[in-house]
C-alpha cells in the first residue's frame, strides 16, 4: 500500500501551542496526526472567580433572561456550573454562543439549539443575527470572563436590550518558567507559535523576556481572528498565519497552506 505524501504535511515541523493546561490537546492530537512535533506552554491560566453579588443576583434570577449569551467554551464550562448550582436551566431563557467549541459545549448539556453567529464567528458576527435586531423589553445574561470588550453588550443595548454579565472565570499571565523553549525560539527549531487570544500572544512575548523577542518576531504565528492578527504585527510579529475560524480543520488548514508557500 503506498502512503499519500499528503497525509501528514507537517512532518518535521515543530509547532508551540500556547493554549490553558488541558486547552492544548485536541489541536496537539490533530497536527501530531499532520506530522507535527508538539510543543506545549501555557500562555494563559483559566481559573473559576468569585462570583460577585450581581453575578449571584443575576444567576438566581436566571429564568427572568430571555437569552443567556456565551462568549467562549470556558464561558459555559464556568457559567453552567455555577447556573445549575442554582437549579434547572430554565427552559425560557434560550443560548447563544460565539465559537463552535461554545456551541457544542451547550448542546451536549441538552440546550439546544444554540444560535451562533451568521457572518463572522465573534461579538460582531452574533449582532447580525436576526434574532438580535428587535430587543426591547428583552433581558440577556452574556457569561465571561472577568473583563473583556463591551461591544455585544453595546449594541445590544441599541438594539432595546437590558445586558447583564455573569463573570465567572479569570485569566491570568502564566507563572511556569519557559525553560529551554527559549533556545529552541532563538535558533530557530519552533516553526510556528499558535496563540488563540491577543493577551496570549503578549503573555508570550513578555514571559519570553526581551532576548527572545527577535526570534518571537520571526516565527510565523497562527491566530484564529482579524484583530489577534492585527495585535500580533503591531507585536512586530512578521509572519502570521489568519486561519478564517478557530474550529481544527480552519487552523491546520491555515498552516499546511502556510507552509506550503513559504519561502524561508
Amino acid at each position: 500500500m503506498t502512503l499519500n505524501p499528503d497525509s501528514r504535511p507537517l512532518v518535521g515541523r515543530q509547532i508551540l501551542i500556547c493554549r490553558p493546561p488541558g486547552q492544548d490537546r485536541p489541536l496537539a492530537e490533530h497536527l501530531r496526526a499532520l506530522g507535527a512535533e508538539i510543543v506545549a506552554y501555557a500562555g494563559m491560566q483559566i481559573t473559576a472567580c468569585e462570583h460577585s453579588p450581581a453575578t449571584q443576583d443575576h444567576l438566581k434570577r436566571l429564568n427572568e433572561y430571555q437569552w443567556a449569551i456565551f462568549i467562549s467554551a470556558n464561558a459555559v464550562e464556568f457559567g453552567l456550573l455555577a447556573a445549575l448550582k442554582m437549579g434547572a436551566w430554565p427552559r425560557e431563557t434560550r443560548c447563544a454562543a460565539i465559537g463552535k467549541a461554545s456551541a457544542l459545549k451547550l448542546e451536549q448539556a441538552g440546550l439546544g439549539p444554540i444560535l451562533r453567529p451568521e457572518t463572522s464567528d465573534d461579538s460582531e458576527g452574533l449582532l447580525c443575527s436576526d434574532a438580535f435586531q428587535s430587543l426591547v423589553n428583552q433581558r440577556i445574561l452574556i457569561f465571561r470572563g472577568q473583563g473583556g470588550r463591551e461591544v455585544l453588550a453595546e449594541g445590544l443595548r441599541k438594539n432595546g436590550a437590558s445586558v447583564d454579565y455573569a463573570e465567572v472565570y479569570k485569566r491570568e499571565a502564566p507563572t511556569a518558567d519557559p525553560g529551554e523553549l527559549r533556545g529552541r525560539i532563538q535558533s530557530g527549531q519552533i516553526s510556528a507559535i499558535c496563540a488563540m487570544s491577543s493577551e496570549t500572544l503578549h503573555n508570550v512575548i513578555e514571559v519570553f523576556g526581551l532576548e527572545c523577542f527577535p526570534g518571537l518576531c520571526s516565527t510565523p504565528w497562527l491566530v484564529p481572528h482579524p484583530k489577534i492578527a492585527v495585535a500580533a504585527r503591531q507585536a512586530g510579529i512578521q509572519n502570521v498565519i489568519e486561519s478564517p475560524g478557530s474550529d481544527l480543520q480552519a487552523l491546520s488548514s491555515a498552516l499546511i497552506n502556510f507552509f506550503r508557500s513559504y519561502k524561508s
